[in-house]
């Protein structure tokens, strides 16, 4: 019975990730609100979360706000540069799907293509700025280099992404839940893969 009220339990350890989770998802939320800091909330968020998987977190807003700052400034010029490659693959899609002939479908699946490795190279920079001091170009090349090496990882990070986004927009249960803790939650998944990807460099 003593068990039961002792701090190092397992449902106390358990109830104060949980907790912190739900700081955390808060903290994203509060600074990714200019818009512009999205990037950088986001690197913050991977850095507090690579260190709650191997429960080294100490106080979450502490270390989260010591990363934000940190990166705010490659962030946002990764964020913008990201953004401004993403909107020229989809509007390349959509003009070549318009296309009803052999190269329209060529051009597509090519850019499809190249679509679905941008995914993945996004779902990877912001925890490799996270974790690694790099050159603008250095971080973006390895999220590429790293997201294709470990094709599973990425394929899984995004399903649990898309999933996500679908439960958002599909359900208001939901999207309560995923506004209150789902992106700290969806982190810290993603981040027990980064975190044996990132062990072998």
């Amino acid at each position: 019975m003593a068990g039961l009220f002792d701090i190092d339990n397992r449902f106390f350890r358990f109830a104060t990730k949980v907790m912190n989770l739900f700081l955390l998802n808060i903290l994203w939320i509060i600074f990714s609100l200019p818009i512009v800091t999205v990037g950088a909330a986001t690197s913050a968020l991977y850095y507090v979360s690579l260190k709650m998987v191997r429960n080294e977190e100490g106080y979450i807003i502490n270390s989260f706000w010591l990363a934000f700052k940190q990166n705010l400034k490659q962030s946002i010029i990764i964020e913008f540069v990201l953004l401004i490659v993403g909107i020229i693959l989809i509007g390349d899609i959509k003009y070549f799907l318009q296309m009803d002939n052999a190269w329209g479908y060529i051009f597509t699946a090519f850019f499809s293509i190249a679509l679905t490795i941008y995914v993945f190279m996004l779902i990877f920079t912001f925890p490799i700025l996270a974790k690694y001091s790099n050159t603008i170009y250095g971080t973006l090349k390895n999220a590429v280099i790293m997201s294709l090496t470990h094709l599973p990882a990425s394929i899984a990070i995004a399903v649990l992404l898309m999933i996500m986004l679908y439960g958002f927009y599909v359900s208001v249960p939901l999207m309560i839940i995923f506004s209150t803790i789902g992106v700290a939650i969806y982190a810290y998944f993603g981040s027990i893969l980064f975190r044996n990807i990132f062990e072998k460099y």
